[in-house]
């Protein structure tokens, strides 16, 4: 124990001087309870030092507080300070300055501020550093679960707040929850008001945070296994709403990255060869490769809110025709937003699944498209070559390897054998069994091979179709590649190799080929999508998953678009007059609910406890028919009450002599007698 006090003089001494707040042992709880709740939700991203040193000075401060160790010096704190400092440096380096680090670093100040407080201002400053961290936790994650977390925390610093000012005989849990969750109630309409009719601007969490974290997603490069991983894993990739009926199963092709740059094992995006297209509605420049695209057949539009990929690319039907300045496409078709995709991203778009582009021979570099590493894959190359010596025109040699792969034992799994240096050669002629990467990557060689100019794409395909609100929602286990090759006076084409092995897979989803994978959502272990099978619990996924995508769609996707649309619903044409008219009666209307809490009631000093227990008592016996007189005396009173009902005499007069002892002998609460005065009140109610 003598260890701890080797700065106790000084500080002693420094403390004499200055205004000590002895914060109350019930108020002390809640604190803490409070710093813990802001927190725990980053214990997970936060490195285990800096976890251990908010850990460490929690610890200090239980220990500050029971006498067993004294507040830290000035070069204690600087040296904790220094510390944190040199360990931030060298946990992020070059990220020093990123919302990690920052959090970081706000989380450490709070508990170092807790750990030297000493005054009120200083419990109190913990407690408002405590609602601004709140706010931090948004820029992570803005879900549900999350939402209801926080707002405990809130309501856990708010009872913190409350019982700092709370008298001994009011320090109860109940009543301070009680009273911080009357406080949040009536806050709740007012937040209503501000969220609907405030003006919107960009939240906090569009912040972009550190993206050097593993993300599981699609990648620019893909090689035997790479998707074939991603079926280990059913998070969500995106949800889709249509704007009417939806597309058939099997035409669901979610076009995201293509790959046109093949090394002999891995396929990779080709360079920018053109400029891109800018999709905003007032573009004042049209390439001509996009101007020549021809839409036809039935559109079909669709909202698409994307999770974090920490990429630029997004995901469409093929061929998207998208209005929105936030993005581009590329010369291959391919749609990319300006920033990365750091948080939820909403989207609308408009595809149509009949298209042609490129449709002219002089529009493509056909030689880049036709290219393959002289030394790979030898036998591929000599079988591709032999059989477009039987085929006139690309079509038939397209259709014929399709009925090679449907006519040899090709298989579907997720479980494929090691690829070496040759890896076309040994699943053609050798393994047989892979994933869609497999038989994507091996059809684009035989194209290739054949001086048929192809490329992979990689997306993702089907998805569930959520009965209760129509919405689409495709998962990771969803991602797919397939082919497309270029036919004259056609342009690019999709052909799906994968159909030709697996239809279920194309027609029925991921998850109706692969159920008895042993691989198959290995990643799940605890996820409700695993146990789909059962009616129930599949029904229960089905319904959260509905709120979810009701709260990305209307909440946290509420932008000045969606309050437009939201004004002009009330109001019709939406002009400067009316919003500062309806500004300024919103301001009227929160100043009038103001005026009317603070003066609806006159002040006045609040009866102690034991009087409000006896006027509670007398309230019940007037409602039985026997009021208190004006001016009657408790003894008073008593003796009448006996005359009339004398069954009722030791009752009230023990009632009456706690209550005389409390208000006029012993006028310091205790709260042992306040909770036997209550008791018997509540008996006597009870029994008579």
């Amino acid at each position: 124990m003598r260890g701890f006090h080797f700065f106790r003089k000084k500080s002693d001494a420094r403390l004499r001087n200055q205004d000590y707040y002895r914060i109350p042992r019930f108020a002390f709880v809640w604190l803490l309870a409070s710093v813990v709740s802001v927190i725990l939700p980053h214990v997970a991203r936060l490195p285990l030092w800096l976890t251990g040193m908010c850990a460490l000075c929690i610890t200090g401060r239980i220990l500050v507080y029971q006498g067993r160790m004294s507040y830290p010096g000035k070069q204690i704190k600087a040296i904790l300070v220094l510390t944190m400092a040199a360990l931030m440096v060298l946990q992020f380096g070059r990220d020093v300055f990123s919302t990690d680090s920052m959090v970081g670093v706000l989380l450490v100040g709070i508990t170092l501020k807790l750990l030297e407080m000493h005054r009120k201002r200083d419990v109190l400053m913990v407690l408002y550093l405590c609602y601004f961290t709140i706010i931090a936790e948004f820029i992570y994650s803005q879900s549900i679960p999350i939402a209801i977390y926080m707002t405990i925390s809130i309501l856990v610093i708010s009872s913190a707040m409350i019982s700092l000012n709370q008298t001994p005989e009011h320090q109860s849990v109940r009543r301070t929850l009680r009273l911080a969750g009357l406080i949040l109630l009536q806050s709740a309409p007012l937040m209503m008001a501000f969220f609907l009719l405030f003006p919107r601007i960009s939240p906090l969490w569009s912040v972009p945070v550190q993206s050097n974290s593993s993300v599981t997603g699609l990648s620019e490069t893909m090689s035997p296994g790479d998707i074939g991983d991603l079926a280990r894993s059913g998070e969500v990739a995106f949800r889709v709403q249509f704007n009417g009926e939806m597309p058939p199963f099997n035409e669901l092709y979610w076009r995201g990255l293509t790959l046109d740059n093949f090394n002999g094992r891995e396929w990779r995006r080709g360079i920018d060869r053109d400029r891109p297209q800018r999709l905003s509605a007032d573009r004042q420049e049209e390439m001509g490769w996009f101007r020549e695209i021809e839409y036809t057949g039935r559109r079909y539009a669709y909202n698409i809110i994307l999770e974090p990929t920490f990429q630029n690319w997004i995901f469409t039907l093929q061929m998207p025709s998208i209005l929105d300045e936030r993005m581009r496409m590329r010369r291959d078709f391919q749609v990319e937003t300006f920033r990365r995709v750091t948080q939820r991203f909403s989207y609308d778009a408009t595809s149509y699944l009949e298209f042609a582009a490129d449709t002219d021979q002089r529009a493509i570099p056909r030689r880049s498209f036709s290219f393959i590493p002289g030394d790979s894959n030898p036998r591929a190359l000599e079988f591709a070559q032999e059989l477009r010596a039987q085929h006139d025109s690309t079509e038939s040699f397209a259709n014929a390897v399709l009925e090679h792969f449907r006519e040899e034992e090709f298989f579907y799994t997720l479980s494929p054998p090691l690829l070496g240096d040759a890896p076309v050669d040994e699943f053609l002629f050798e393994t047989r069994e892979g994933f869609c990467e497999h038989f994507a990557s091996s059809f684009t060689y035989l194209m290739r091979a054949a001086g048929i100019p192809s490329r992979v794409v990689t997306g993702y395909q089907g998805g569930e179709v959520n009965p209760y609100d129509g919405t689409l929602t495709v998962r990771q286990y969803d991602a797919h590649a397939w082919s497309e090759i270029w036919i004259q006076d056609r342009g690019w084409v999709r052909v799906d190799p994968t159909a030709a092995v697996a239809p279920d897979r194309i027609n029925r989803g991921t998850d109706s080929v692969l159920q008895e994978d042993n691989n198959f959502l290995s990643d799940e272990v605890f996820s409700l999508i695993r146990l789909r099978n059962s009616l129930f619990l599949n029904d229960l996924r089905l319904r959260l998953e509905m709120i979810d995508y009701a709260w990305n769609r209307f909440v946290l996707n509420y932008d000045q678009e969606s309050q437009f649309r939201f004004f002009s619903n009330l109001f019709g044409e939406v002009t400067r007059t009316k919003i500062i008219m309806v500004l300024l009666g919103f301001l009227a209307l929160v100043v009038a609910f103001v005026a009317f809490t603070v003066f609806r009631q006159p002040a006045y000093s609040k009866a102690p406890p034991a009087t409000r227990l006896y006027r509670k008592f007398c309230a019940y016996m007037a409602s039985q028919g026997f009021p208190r007189n004006i001016g009657e005396t408790p003894m008073d009173y008593l003796q009448r009450m006996s005359e009339v009902n004398p069954q009722w005499t030791a009752p009230m007069k023990e009632i009456t002599q706690i209550y005389n002892e409390l208000a006029f002998v012993n006028t310091e609460a205790d709260p042992e007698q306040i909770r036997y005065l209550e008791h018997k009140v509540r008996k006597f109610r009870l029994l008579n």
